[in-house]
């Protein structure tokens, strides 16, 4: 049950490190990125046995503004201190599986205290908040418990410039 524990971020070890099971934990995220990218980029229907190829239309791709500037470097308008964007975790969602740790490049989560009984793993904290990127949010989404919270990216875009 230990290798389904750990597949499912359940493990009650507080991290992978020096762990026999921590290649499993990264195929669990290796997948759940994947089936990410999947879901942004199936535009096409697929063509199965039931279907005629010629009843299958292409779509025509939309661009949306905010994917063009997604590729393009952003600039801050104001120094970082002054700009509140930061995730918030709510403690008592949070199971400390610790995929938020991994998947942020910057460093902005930490481990919590232990459980004083040693039971449950640490939950995590945003330790290091302006180490965030302004308008980034891939936490949000790997979060399998619904812990992490960001503020609406509307009241945030006036900080930043796209340049090429």
């Amino acid at each position: 049950m230990l290798l389904f524990d750990c597949f499912f971020g359940r493990c009650a070890k507080p991290s992978c490190d020096g762990c026999a099971l921590g290649t499993v934990r990264s195929l669990r995220l290796a997948l759940k990125s994947r089936a990410m990218q999947r879901q942004e980029s199936s535009s096409v229907a697929p063509v199965g046995s039931w279907e005629q190829p010629e009843t299958v239309m292409q779509h025509a791709r939309i661009t949306n503004p905010k994917q063009d500037t997604a590729k393009k470097r952003k600039r801050l308008l104001v120094p970082r201190e002054e700009i509140a964007w930061y995730p918030v975790i709510k403690p008592e969602l949070c199971n400390g599986c610790g995929d938020c740790k991994v998947i942020c490049k910057p460093g902005v989560f930490e481990l919590g205290e232990p459980d004083p009984t040693g039971i449950h793993r640490p939950k995590l904290i945003v330790g290091h908040p302006y180490k965030c990127l302004v308008l980034c949010d891939r936490c949000v989404p790997i979060c399998t418990s619904g812990a992490i919270v960001l503020p609406p990216k509307e009241k945030f875009e006036h900080f930043v410039e796209y340049i090429d």
